[in-house]
Parts: C-alpha cells; structure tokens; sequence
C-alpha cells in the first residue's frame, strides 16, 4: 500500500460570452462532478501529469499557469495530496464518454460552484477566477554538465573552450524529462546562452565580460509578451533576476515574489514569471529538478 498517494489537476478556464467559464467533469464510477484531475504515473512530475489528466479527462491540451497549492485528504484510509494549477486553453479535441469521464460541461462561476460536489473545488474556483489568464516566462538553470576539469583534461580538440562542454549522463537524462516539464506551460520560442545558441549576453563568458549587456538583453526579452524560455547559467542567475526585479518593478525586500526569484537553483532548475496581458508579474513559481 503506498505510503501517500500523488495527484494532479487544474481549473480550467477559458474565455465565454458573459465572461470566463469553467470546465468540470462527471465521474459515473463516483458519481460525482470535480475538477479534472489524476493520480501521477510511475515516476511522473506533478505539472505533467496534471495537462496528461486534463487531455484524458476533457480532450483539452492546456497550458499551466500560476500554482494553486494542494488539497490533502484520505481514500480508504491512505493520505493522498492532490496538486492544482490554473490552466488555460491551448487546444482541443473531440472525447468520446467512457466510463471515466462520460460528461464534460464549461460553466461560469456560480453554475459550477453550485454543480461540484466537493467544497475544495469550490474553493479552488474561487482562487482561480480571482487570478486572470498570464503567459509564462521560464528562466531555467542549464542542466548539469560534465565537470570543469573532466571536461579540460578529456583529451577532445575543444576541451580548452568552457562555452562547449557537453552535459554529463545525468544532465542527458534530464534535458529530456526537460521537454515535457517546459511544454506544460506553452512556450513559443527559447532564449539561450550561447553555450547552447543564440544570445551571448545570458552566457558564463558574457556576463563575466559585460553584466550590463546582460541586463539590457533581460530587459528587452521582458519587453516580448509571448511565453518564453530563458536558459542560463548559475553565476548569470543572480543578474539575470536582478534585472527581472527591476524590470518588473519587485521590491526585492519587500515583495511576496521575493522568495520565488532567489537565484539559487539546482541544475536543469527554473523559475516561471506568470505575467498578465499588460506584462505585470501575477505569481512566480519555481520547477525543482
């Protein structure tokens, strides 16, 4: 018997007629109407598994926005904690009923509220609807790579340039699991250090050099309104959301978002700005490894 059971689930929201509308889900076996949500798969992240349940539940591909905590309670007698996101609408496609899921209904707040049958999904409504849509922006922690002096006396024709040096076998592994983790929250283009591609100023070699060219490029990204990936660097992070700080207007002693811009991250690591149509910061999450 597990020692707790681990879930996931959204409120998913979209857009309505006379204002947003949410989707809850008829359970015959339980003959009850919740959130969509799931118990994780072998080895499975929260955040994954809670678009997996989703798609199975309703046929929405949805992308994750802020995190709304976890709900704990008992099944048979085995803790259980159930993880929740706000979600949005990335796409959809037809479902048929089965006898998981046979009905899927999108309702505004007060038709919702009244058709769930748990009061923590009623809250969870609540919480939701009090937050408005937001794209992410993902500034991610370059995966582990291969050790300095490992990489410098391998013998390879490169191995005296740092910018290079490959990931080790488990920063491999992990920028896999990385494809999934990332596309649970609908980024449409990635920034990268050059020690991958594209913008020299988020690299180690670029800060070092020039940490004011590093916070005009954090500056002029956080200008693009579209959901993002940053990837960098551990001794770029602390310039990097210096700059998010600043741009964002975050009083770095003050602010409730303080604590989710701590630069201290462990590799493959990432830290996601939920940022409003205007560009104003909603929530920070961060993405353990």
């Amino acid at each position: 018997m597990p020692h707790q059971i681990e879930a996931a689930g959204v409120v998913l929201v979209r857009p309505g007629e006379h204002g947003p509308e949410v989707a809850v889900v008829h359970r015959p076996h339980r003959s009850d109407w919740s959130l969509p949500k799931g118990k994780l798969e072998a080895d499975e992240r929260h955040d994954v598994a809670a678009v997996r349940e989703t798609f199975e539940e309703t046929g929405v591909r949805c992308v994750l926005g802020p995190s709304l905590g976890h709900r704990r309670y008992e099944v048979e007698g085995v803790p259980k904690r159930v993880r929740y996101w706000r979600a949005t609408v990335h796409d959809s496609l037809p479902r048929d009923a089965d006898a998981e899921v046979d009905e899927v209904r999108w309702l505004r707040r007060k038709a919702a509220k009244e058709l769930l049958t748990y009061d923590d999904d009623r809250q969870l409504v609540d919480v939701a609807l009090a937050l408005p849509d937001t794209r992410a922006t993902i500034v991610l922690r370059h995966a582990e790579a291969m050790k300095r002096v490992t990489w410098q006396e391998s013998g390879d024709p490169l191995s005296d340039t740092d910018s290079v040096r490959p990931l080790n076998d488990a920063g491999v592994r992990h920028a896999y699991d990385l494809a999934d983790i990332l596309a649970a929250y609908g980024p449409r283009f990635v920034v990268s250090s050059d020690s991958v591609h594209l913008e020299h100023a988020l690299s180690e070699e670029g800060c070092a050099d020039d940490p004011a060219a590093t916070t005009a490029a954090v500056t002029a990204l956080l200008g693009i309104r579209d959901p993002a990936v940053w990837c960098t660097h551990r001794p770029v992070l602390p310039t990097v959301l210096a700059a998010v700080a600043t741009g964002l207007g975050v009083d770095l002693d003050r602010s409730p978002f303080a604590a989710g811009l701590d630069p201290r991250l462990h590799p493959g690591a990432a830290i996601v700005l939920h940022r409003d149509e205007a560009g104003l910061l909603v929530a920070v999450d961060r993405v353990e490894a």
